[in-house]
């Protein structure tokens, strides 16, 4: 299924409180009294998670809900900065030969 990149997110950081509590896909699945195949599927994208899923999700995994959003936004924000441009490190001279890279071979004859 083709869901927002917000989601996205969404579903890495259910797996990552899965994995930080040191469950298995089999471990929650049998705290939540689902399938395996829903965690799967939940994480995956298969299968969108409502509310009440995802604060059952998060109570197996010891994690509050507001702990989870917090994370979330969090995250959220992380994607939302604009990366600054790459300075590249190496220079040109007038002629456009490469000068001052820093490769010890460039000085040698």
């Amino acid at each position: 299924m083709n869901y927002s990149p917000r989601y996205g997110l969404f579903r890495l950081l259910l797996r990552k409180i899965r994995e930080e509590a040191g469950l298995s896909q089999m471990e929650l699945s049998k705290k939540l009294k689902k399938p395996q195949t829903f965690v799967s599927k939940s994480e995956i994208g298969e299968r969108r998670i409502d509310f009440i899923e995802t604060l059952d999700f998060c109570r197996a995994c010891g994690v509050s809900m507001p702990g989870f959003v917090k994370r979330l936004e969090e995250k959220q924000n992380e994607k939302a900065k604009p990366r600054s441009k790459r300075k590249s490190p190496r220079k040109m001279d007038a002629e456009g030969r490469m000068i001052g890279t820093g490769d010890k071979t460039e000085n040698a004859v």
